[in-house]
């Protein structure tokens, strides 16, 4: 019985250590590539309103609870009239691109967290 909850503690540990290193060196990654997902759908909103591109965009507003961006590209009243929840004003704290930064580096914090008490728990 002990060599097995052995190798399972060695096991838990040979998988925490790089799960924690990758996400201390890749902080960024994975909010620069939601974001980068956030800025292809809205543009082909915007330039070519496709249902399911238009489905996508308004369920990504209703998951992170914002609406459009401030885009250099041109105006964006059009695509936020069609994606954006009802009765859901626009105003400077729902940009969605600070939305989604601002959720991912929460959660991100917490797993990094539950990472760090798990390495402590195994060791």
């Amino acid at each position: 019985l002990y060599p097995q909850g052995f190798f399972c503690f060695a096991l838990a540990f040979c998988g925490l250590i790089p799960a924690a290193c990758w996400r201390y060196t890749h902080s960024t990654e994975v909010e620069d590539s939601m974001m980068d997902v956030y800025d292809l759908v809205y543009e082909e909103v915007r330039r070519n309103a496709s249902s399911f591109r238009t489905h996508e965009l308004t369920a990504i507003h209703e998951a992170f609870l914002c609406c459009g961006k401030h885009s250099p590209f041109g105006d964006t009243a059009n695509v936020e009239s069609k994606t954006c929840p009802s009765g859901q004003v626009r105003d400077a704290g729902q940009d969605c691109l600070r939305e989604i930064q601002d959720f991912l580096k929460k959660h991100m914090d917490f797993v990094f967290t539950l990472l760090g008490i798990t390495i402590g728990f195994t060791v």
